[in-house]
């Protein structure tokens, strides 16, 4: 991690969190503490654990145990709504959009709820400056201002991908989780999905789930490796690369790629 990354202030820290369904522990002690403006991937094996980690962090699931901080505060308990209230985003492994929306009525469906108008009858939407001028300035960012008046749902897959990547990021988020945004692409779109990450985590805090090595190294600043609920080993992409519990724990699958 930089030096400018090392002095910034804790932006989200997880502290022995633990969550069991039943029986059955699945989180095991995580403790991660991620810092404002980092890139954070978090790898490991299919079953890890990766998705109910998010799933505690963004409110879905509760904690059996443990506790979870964003930008200071508790959040652990609250509902996902109060989370992104708070300032964290995510999106998830399967597209999540609206498909009879157009593009430009998804984001700015995101938009309106940010700015604080809810679900006012007594706007037209159509006048709202300011969630307007935002919505434009998203579907800049995320290369799709061209097709804002086409139906959501005919978009290609790696459209479909960066929509939602621009609907978690509409509210303005200081924290985005991003769950598998490059599942399903080719080489290119993944390519391109890489460069969009980068430009909208910006200035924001970035933890992100993956399975593309490439996508992994190009992105992140730490990395941090689950396996079986618990994380082995944190570090810069370097040296998670050479570090042989790492290597023990892909069981021959290279990091290399």
């Amino acid at each position: 991690m930089s030096e400018a990354h090392e002095s910034a202030r804790s932006m989200l820290q997880l502290c022995d969190l633990h969550k069991r369904f039943g029986a059955t522990p699945i989180i095991r002690g995580v403790s991660l503490d991620i810092r404002e403006g980092e890139r954070h991937a978090i790898i490991g094996p299919n079953g890890a654990g990766k998705s109910t980690l998010f799933n505690l962090i963004s409110g879905l699931f509760s904690p059996s145990s443990g506790s979870i901080r964003l930008a200071g505060e508790t959040i652990e308990g609250l509902a996902p709504f109060e989370i992104h209230r708070r300032g964290l985003a995510r999106s998830f492994q399967v597209t999540n959009i609206f498909s009879r929306l157009s593009v430009y009525e998804n984001i700015r469906c995101s938009v309106l709820w940010s700015l604080g108008y809810r679900y006012s009858f007594r706007h037209d939407v159509s006048k709202l400056r300011d969630a307007n001028e935002r919505t434009d300035r998203v579907l800049e960012q995320i290369g799709l201002a061209a097709r804002r008046d086409v139906r959501a749902g005919i978009l290609t897959y790696a459209e479909q991908r960066a929509l939602e990547i621009g609907i978690t990021i509409a509210g303005d988020a200081r924290v985005i989780l991003l769950d598998e945004p490059t599942a399903g692409m080719s080489r290119a779109e993944a390519a391109r999905a890489v460069e969009l990450i980068r430009s909208i985590s910006s200035g924001r805090t970035l933890v992100i789930v993956e399975h593309d090595m490439g996508v992994v190294f190009d992105l992140a600043d730490r990395i941090s490796v689950l396996v079986y609920g618990e994380i082995v080993a944190t570090d810069a992409p370097a040296r998670i690369r050479e570090n042989p519990t790492v290597q023990a724990a892909y069981l021959g699958t290279s990091l290399h790629a």
